[in-house]
């Protein structure tokens, strides 16, 4: 009896770390498949480009270019604004109090215009269409603007404010637009 009793307790305690330890632990991605979304690799900022990346589905394959060219640009427009204020609030961080909030607001006004009349001119790097499951069509696209044609941009309509002019020291607002592209 004190051998089966032994014996019971054995295989009991078998059964405990077996269930305690044996066990492998759960993966969180088992059963998931990683997407793989055209044109998205075209669509990362670099430290010498602006880019964005934007998909939409339509029935009909040109409205669907045109809305994802439309929202890959609104991107686009959102990054360079928040980079630019950024870049904007450092560099008058440096100025005196009397003249930094001034060029603050001046200098982000003109940027919004500006970065308004360049996207029609912003480059395509990446396009591609697919029949969308259930019907219609589904757009992928990727669209980029080089730093220095925003920055140039900038500077030539900057030079047609002659109160921003006087404010400008190009050589420091530069160096404060190169620090921040090298965040990206």
């Amino acid at each position: 009896m004190r051998k089966i009793s032994i014996l019971s307790l054995v295989a009991l305690g078998a059964m405990v770390f077996a269930s305690c330890g044996g066990s492998k632990p759960a993966s969180v991605t088992k059963g998931r498949q990683e997407l793989t979304i055209p044109c998205q690799e075209f669509g990362q900022n670099t430290k010498d480009a602006f880019r964005a990346s934007a998909t939409a589905k339509s029935q009909d394959l040109n409205l669907a270019k045109q809305k994802a060219l439309l929202n890959a640009k609104q991107a686009l427009a959102a990054s360079i604004e928040s980079t630019i204020k950024s870049v904007t609030e450092n560099y008058a961080s440096e100025m005196d109090a009397a003249g930094k909030q001034e060029f603050e607001q001046s200098y982000q006004s003109l940027t919004k215009e500006v970065v308004n009349q360049k996207l029609n001119s912003v480059k395509v790097t990446c396009e591609k269409y697919f029949e969308a499951n259930g019907g219609g069509y589904e757009a992928f696209v990727a669209v980029e603007m080089g730093k220095d044609e925003v920055i140039n941009t900038v500077e030539n309509s900057i030079s047609k404010d002659k109160k921003l002019e006087v404010m400008y020291d190009r050589e420091k607002f530069r160096q404060k637009f190169d620090e921040e592209m090298s965040k990206l």
